[in-house]
């Protein structure tokens, strides 16, 4: 099965937080699934525009949206919304079976819903 899975703060074991989506994906391509990982690159390194990697048999999609907790509310909002108009596109344009989104944030939801009616695939 092809899956698109949507996390805007997926993260790996060697950064720093919960690896949950991480370890369901990896689990997902042991039992010989194909996952699209759709999620931001946080740091503030000066990286514009999509690049992909492969972490552990997973294809992660990162597009460069900088996000800190110190940031303003408007800031984190902003960052919100531009990841979501951004990763639809991206979920959209990917091949899928099926659309799996989690959160945080919320946001996520949108671009997941998106990807799902335009692919007409269901959504979890």
């Amino acid at each position: 099965m092809r899956i698109v899975y949507l996390h805007q703060y997926f993260n790996t074991p060697a950064m720093p937080g919960g690896t949950r989506s991480y370890e369901m994906a990896r689990r997902l391509v042991a039992m010989g699934h194909e996952v699209n990982m759709v999620s931001s690159w946080r740091e503030a390194n000066g990286r514009k525009g999509w690049f992909v990697t492969n972490e552990a048999g997973i294809k992660v999609h990162w597009l460069p949206v900088p996000y800190s907790n110190r940031m303003g509310f408007g800031e984190r909002i902003r960052a919100f919304f531009q990841f979501a108009l951004r990763s639809a596109q991206r979920a959209a344009a990917l091949d899928a079976d099926i659309v799996f989104a989690t959160s945080t944030p919320l946001t996520i939801a949108l671009p997941a819903v998106y990807a799902a009616r335009r692919r007409k695939v269901p959504m979890v």
